[in-house]
């Protein structure tokens, strides 16, 4: 699926008058936490290219996003207007933090982050707390908690008792969970 992309032409302007300025015009649209409460949309200079990337040519820049963020980013708008201190670039993408039913072929950071926001976070958020998932690699999952979560007496119980296990009952390929939040 082809996410639609609407860019004004100020921000066309603007985005292509960036990357001229900065020597180099490669941008990357990105999502952190996708389809949680705690998702950010952004725009970056493209550093590393990754498989999955699709590239869409702008006068003056190219944008890569990646293909598994396709429907979070479906609907983005930028635009970009002048005010008295320069200007400001407004991104806009209103399904980033639903989380839609997912393919088949979805990853596993995907995957965790629907079963944590459909089963963990709302008991966590009873406690002002809340966890999503920095990281996977093969089939670890790396996560991060917060709010009042963070130094909570009951963080490892709650990571092994209730968050791990629940994970595991819902993607059984995963092998361990981890947390690496900074307590």
């Amino acid at each position: 699926m082809q996410p639609e992309i609407q860019i004004s032409e100020a921000a066309i302007d603007y985005l292509a008058h960036i990357g001229e300025k900065e020597g180099n015009s490669d941008l990357r649209v990105g999502v952190s936490n996708p389809g949680t409460s705690l998702s950010q949309c952004f725009i970056t200079f493209n550093t590393q290219p990754q498989n999955g990337d699709r590239v869409l040519e702008y006068s003056g820049f190219t944008l890569t996003y990646d293909e598994r963020l396709s429907l979070f980013i479906d609907g983005l708008d930028v635009h970009y207007s002048k005010n008295r201190m320069g200007g400001k670039l407004r991104i806009k993408a209103p399904n980033i933090k639903q989380m839609p039913d997912l393919p088949e072929d979805a990853d596993l950071h995907l995957k965790a982050s629907a079963v944590l926001e459909a089963y963990v976070n709302p008991a966590l958020a009873e406690h002002q707390g809340g966890v999503v998932v920095d990281r996977t690699e093969d089939n670890k999952v790396f996560l991060k908690f917060g709010g009042n979560c963070l130094g909570c007496g009951n963080a490892e119980r709650t990571l092994t008792e209730f968050v791990e296990k629940t994970l595991k009952e819902h993607l059984p390929e995963i092998e361990a969970v981890s947390e690496v939040t900074m307590h």
